[in-house]
C-alpha cells in the first residue's frame, strides 16, 4: 500500500474510543464545597471554578442581567465550571435589586450555549466563549424569559419568578433562537432565528457523495465539508405564550428587535437618545473618512447643538436618557491606553458632561435604574460582581456577589505601568509579585498576554492562572497590547489599515517596542531576575510571542495557547479563503520574495536563532496550521511539544481542557525557570516529566527540585 492511500485511509481505519461521561449534577458536586477554599492563596481549582455573570472575559457586551418592570428585582444567570464532569453549572437566579435577601434559585441547567460569530466569509462559527444569556421580564413582571439549550438547540423558556412553579420550554424551533423580545401586551413573544444556516448545511450535505469541490467554502481546520457563506437574514416570528403556536410577525413585532431608524436623528448619528421635548443625544465621528474614527458626544438642547470634542468624551459605550435624574448618561472606556471606565452625565442645561466615576475597574452591561447605575464590575484581584452606582456621586452599593469568599485568598500585590512605546502610542502593564514577596527578592518573570483589565485571570484566553502562578513564586507581567500605531490608524478602510500593519511587521514591532518597555520597567523593580524569564500567548498573543522570540534575547522558554503564524500550514490549514484574504493585506505564500518577507517573523527560518523551549496546547480545529513549525523543530532538535484538545474551539471552552492547561503551563514554566518537578504525579506526569528531561539543554536530575502539584 502506498504511503499517499494508508494516510487517506488512517481516519477510517484507526481505532478509537470514547471516555464515558462523567457522572453527577455538575451543581451539586459544586454545592458540597465552597465557591473557594477558604485560606491561602489563588489556585487554579478557584478559577477554574470562579461563578461567572455573562461572558468570562471583562469586554463589554450585552447587559447580563434583566431588571423586573418595577425596578425591584434583579435576574441572572451564574455559571461555573466543573473539571470532574466537564460540565458547567448555570443557575437562574432572582432577587431583590436592593441586594437584601438570599437569591432565590428558578432554574438550573448543565447545558452550555457558545456563542457563535460570522469569520471572514463563513456565516457562522461555533465560539468557545458563553453566549450572554439574557433574562428577559414580561411586562407584568409575572414571567422571565431566559435561552435554554434543548437537545442541541437554543430555545425560549418561561419561569416563574417566585419559583413557585418549574420552567417550561415555550419554543421548539428547529432552528436556534439567536435573540427575542415579549410583546408589549405581554401575551406573546418575537423570536429571531436563521434557518438559511440550516437550509444550506442540508444542502451540502447532499453533496457528500459526490465529492466536496475545495474552493473558498472550504476552511480544512473546520473539516473537509464547505461551510455556509454570505449573509444569513434574520426569519422573525411570533409566538404565543399560552399555545406555543408560532406565526409569522408583523412590522411591529420585528421593531421589537430591530427597531427602524428615527426620523429625528442625524444621519451617521450613532446610540442616538432621544430626552424630552426635542433633546436629545448621539455620537458622530470625528473623521467620517476613517475606517476607524474617533467619536464625539453631542447633546441637541432647545434646538442648540453643544459637542464634546475631548478626550473624555471618546470610546463611549453606552448612552441613555434619565428621567429621574434629568440628564443624559454614558458609560465609556478610555484613559492611559483604554484602560479604564468611567460615568459620564451631561445636564441638557450645562453646557458640557462631567464625570461621576473614573477607575481601573471594568464596568459591564450597565443599566440605570431610578438614581443609580445597575452593572457587573471586576477589578485586577476582584472578580465580577452586581453593583449599583450612585448617578451623582459614584458611590457603590453591592447587589450581588457571586464569589463571596475569594476576598479570603490571599492575592499578589499589582503595579501597573503606563508609558509610551517607541511609536508614541499609549500602552500598559501590570507587574504581579508573589503574596509573600520580600524586598529584595528577584523572582522569574512570566509574561501574559494580551489583556490586562478586569480580573487578572488568565490573560487572552484565560490560559495562563496569574495568580496562581503569583502563589508559586513567580512574577507575572499582564501585558496589554497597544492600539495602532497613528500612520496607520488613520487607513480609510479595513483593506489599507492592514496592508499598512503588515509593511515591514509594523504591527508586530509596535507590540514589541511596548513589550520590551514593560519588561524594562519590571526589571526596574528589582523583583525580577533578568536570566529568568518566559512568555506565553494565545491567538495574537502567539505572533507577539513569536516576534519576540526571534527579535530578542529576553525569553528563556515559552507556553503557546496556539501555534503558528509562519510560511506554510498557517496559511494552507486555513483555505482559499483565508490565503486571498492575506495576500490582499500583504502576505506572501509560495512566490518570489516569500522568505524576505518572512524572515522577521518565521520561527521556520529562524530555528536557529530561537533556543527557547516551548509548548503548544493547541486545539483540533487548528493545530494543523503549526505542524510545520513543530516538524522544523524537531528535525533540528529543538525542544518543542505540542498537546491537541479534542472538540475544542480557539477559544478552549470545556472546563477539564482549562484546568489541564493551566496545570501544565505552571509545570512548564516552572520545570525551565526553577527547575522544578512535581515529585507526587500520576504515570502521565511522569512520562511528561520524563520527555523534558530528555529534551535539549534541560536541567540536570541533580537540579531539580520537589514542588506540590499545582
Amino acid at each position: 500500500m502506498g504511503l499517499l492511500l494508508a494516510a487517506s485511509l488512517a481516519h477510517a481505519i484507526v481505532p478509537i474510543a470514547n471516555i464515558p461521561v462523567p457522572e453527577g449534577d455538575p451543581c451539586t458536586l459544586l454545592e458540597q464545597s465552597p465557591t473557594v477554599r477558604p485560606g491561602g492563596s489563588v489556585t487554579i481549582d478557584d478559577l477554574v471554578e470562579l461563578a461567572d455573570i455573562g461572558r468570562s472575559d471583562p469586554n463589554e457586551t450585552a447587559s447580563p442581567f434583566g431588571i423586573s418592570p418595577d425596578g425591584r428585582q434583579i435576574a441572572f444567570l451564574v455559571r461555573r465550571g466543573n473539571a470532574q464532569t466537564n460540565s458547567y453549572c448555570q443557575t437562574l437566579l432572582v432577587m431583590p435589586l436592593d441586594g437584601t435577601g438570599t437569591p432565590r434559585e428558578i432554574a438550573r441547567d448543565a447545558a452550555f450555549i457558545r456563542d457563535d460569530f460570522a469569520l471572514r466569509s463563513f456565516t457562522s462559527v461555533a465560539a468557545g466563549w458563553a453566549k450572554v444569556i439574557v433574562p428577559r421580564w414580561s411586562p407584568d413582571g409575572k414571567t422571565i424569559a431566559w435561552l435554554r439549550l434543548t437537545d442541541g438547540i437554543s430555545q425560549v423558556w418561561l419561569s416563574d419568578p417566585a419559583g413557585r412553579t418549574s420552567p417550561r420550554q415555550l419554543t421548539a424551533s428547529p432552528d436556534n433562537v439567536d435573540d427575542f423580545a415579549w410583546t408589549p401586551d405581554g401575551q406573546g413573544i418575537v423570536i429571531a432565528t436563521r434557518p438559511g444556516i440550516r437550509h444550506a448545511a442540508e444542502a451540502i450535505a447532499a453533496q457528500s457523495r459526490r465529492g466536496y469541490l475545495y474552493d473558498e467554502t472550504v476552511s480544512p481546520q473546520f473539516g473537509v465539508r464547505p461551510i455556509p457563506t454570505g449573509p444569513m437574514p434574520k426569519v422573525y416570528a411570533r409566538v404565543d405564550i399560552v399555545s406555543g403556536q408560532t406565526a409569522d410577525a408583523g412590522q411591529g413585532d420585528v421593531a421589537l428587535l430591530v427597531p427602524p431608524p428615527r426620523a429625528d436623528a442625524p444621519e451617521g448619528a450613532r446610540l442616538f437618545t432621544p430626552g424630552p421635548a426635542e433633546n436629545a443625544a448621539w455620537l458622530e465621528p470625528k473623521d467620517p473618512d476613517r475606517f476607524i474614527s474617533p467619536s464625539r458626544l453631542v447633546l441637541r438642547s432647545n434646538g442648540e447643538e453643544m459637542r464634546c470634542n475631548g478626550a473624555q468624551c471618546e470610546g463611549i459605550l453606552r448612552l441613555w436618557w434619565s428621567e429621574t435624574e434629568h440628564a443624559f448618561l454614558a458609560v465609556r472606556k478610555g484613559g492611559w491606553g483604554l484602560s479604564s471606565m468611567a460615568i459620564l452625565r451631561w445636564n441638557p442645561d450645562e453646557s458640557a458632561p462631567r464625570e461621576v466615576l473614573v477607575s481601573d475597574d471594568m464596568l459591564i452591561g450597565c443599566s440605570p435604574v431610578g438614581a443609580e447605575l445597575i452593572c457587573a464590575r471586576e477589578g485586577a484581584v476582584m472578580p465580577r460582581r452586581l453593583v449599583a452606582l450612585d448617578l451623582r456621586s459614584g458611590a457603590e452599593r453591592l447587589v450581588y456577589d457571586p464569589n463571596p469568599d475569594f476576598a479570603a485568598r490571599t492575592t499578589g500585590p499589582v503595579q501597573r505601568f503606563r508609558f509610551r512605546n517607541a511609536y508614541g502610542v499609549e500602552s500598559y502593564a501590570d507587574l504581579v509579585l508573589p503574596p509573600d514577596h520580600k524586598p529584595g527578592e528577584k523572582h522569574p518573570l512570566v509574561v501574559v498576554q494580551y489583556i490586562s483589565h478586569g480580573l487578572l485571570r488568565g490573560g487572552s484566553g484565560d490560559e495562563v492562572p496569574i495568580q496562581p502562578l503569583a502563589a508559586r513564586g513567580f512574577a507575572v507581567l499582564s501585558f496589554a497590547k497597544p492600539d495602532l500605531v497613528p500612520q496607520v490608524a488613520t487607513a480609510r478602510d479595513s483593506i489599507k489599515l492592514l496592508r499598512a500593519n503588515r509593511v515591514d511587521w509594523l504591527d508586530r514591532r509596535n507590540v514589541q517596542s511596548s513589550l520590551e518597555i514593560a519588561v524594562g520597567l519590571a526589571l526596574r523593580t528589582g523583583a525580577v531576575d533578568r536570566e529568568r524569564m518566559g512568555i506565553t500567548g494565545w491567538s495574537d498573543g502567539v505572533s507577539s510571542a513569536q516576534f519576540a522570540l526571534i527579535n530578542s534575547d529576553l525569553f528563556k522558554v515559552a507556553a503557546l495557547g496556539s501555534c503558528c503564524e509562519d510560511m506554510y500550514s498557517f496559511v494552507l490549514e486555513a483555505g482559499p479563503a483565508f490565503s486571498d484574504f492575506t495576500r490582499s493585506i500583504g502576505y506572501r505564500f509560495f512566490e518570489p520574495g516569500d522568505e524576505e518577507f518572512w524572515q522577521p517573523m518565521s520561527l521556520i527560518q529562524n530555528v536557529d536563532r530561537v533556543s527557547a523551549p516551548i509548548l503548544i496546547q493547541n486545539v483540533d480545529s487548528e493545530y494543523e496550521g503549526g505542524l510545520d513549525v513543530v516538524e522544523v523543530f524537531r528535525l533540528n532538535n529543538r525542544a518543542i511539544e505540542l498537546h491537541v484538545f479534542e472538540d475544542e474551539t480557539h477559544y478552549k471552552w470545556q472546563p477539564a481542557h482549562r484546568r489541564t492547561v493551566y496545570e501544565r503551563n505552571i509545570r512548564w514554566l516552572e520545570f525551565w525557570l526553577m527547575h522544578r518537578k512535581t515529585c507526587k504525579s500520576d504515570a502521565a506526569t511522569q512520562a511528561e516529566l520524563e520527555r523534558w528531561q530528555a529534551m535539549p539543554d534541560a536541567p540536570s536530575a541533580e537540579s531539580l527540585v520537589c514542588a506540590p502539584l499545582p
